[in-house]
């Protein structure tokens, strides 16, 4: 497990969401705990993430309240 922040590009799986407040905002861009997403660009600065057809930049505070795992 690891923190979005830190992560390289690829495939992973939103495994937890640390702060409420974060959940909630991330859960009104359509992105949930369960969901796999795409890392297009790392950090450091904004990461760039996709799901499905949608890309988001997600911000460094964010991001190191994601917990994800490589998915396959």
């Amino acid at each position: 497990m690891d923190r979005l922040a830190d992560v390289k590009e690829g495939k992973y799986k939103i495994l937890e969401i640390l702060k409420p407040g974060k959940l909630r905002k991330l859960s009104n861009l359509g992105i949930f705990i369960g969901d796999v997403i795409e890392v297009i660009k790392p950090g450091p600065g904004p990461i760039i993430i996709k799901k499905g057809n949608m890309t988001v930049g997600i911000g460094c505070g964010i991001a190191m309240d994601i917990i994800v795992e490589k998915a396959e």
